[in-house]
């Protein structure tokens, strides 16, 4: 049973490592030629001329604008509620006056 705990957790952890590194290997290899023509002589001009892009600015999804914010807030107010309810159940009952 240890044996094929080991054995999983050695591929995983080989897995996790080497796969980015796979990744970066196969962007290496990728190349990217241009075609040229020859005019004038000498110089070299470009067969096709593509424009410049130019990158639009996106406006954030739903999700950014909304589900994050509200699930922050949340989260805030779930850990302040569980603080009070702490504090109520188990701090206040924790020393009891003698009369």
């Amino acid at each position: 049973m240890s044996n094929h705990r080991r054995l999983i957790s050695s591929v995983l952890l080989v897995a996790v490592f080497a796969l980015p590194g796979v990744a970066i290997a196969q962007e290496e290899t990728e190349e990217t030629t241009a075609t040229t023509a020859v005019t004038e002589g000498t110089f070299l001009m470009p067969a096709v001329s593509v424009p410049p892009v130019v990158d639009a600015v996106e406006e954030a999804p739903w999700t950014t604008k909304f589900l994050i914010p509200t699930s922050l807030v949340l989260a805030v107010l779930a850990v302040f509620v569980t603080v009070v309810q702490y504090f109520v159940k188990v701090v206040r009952n924790r020393y009891k006056v003698v009369e």
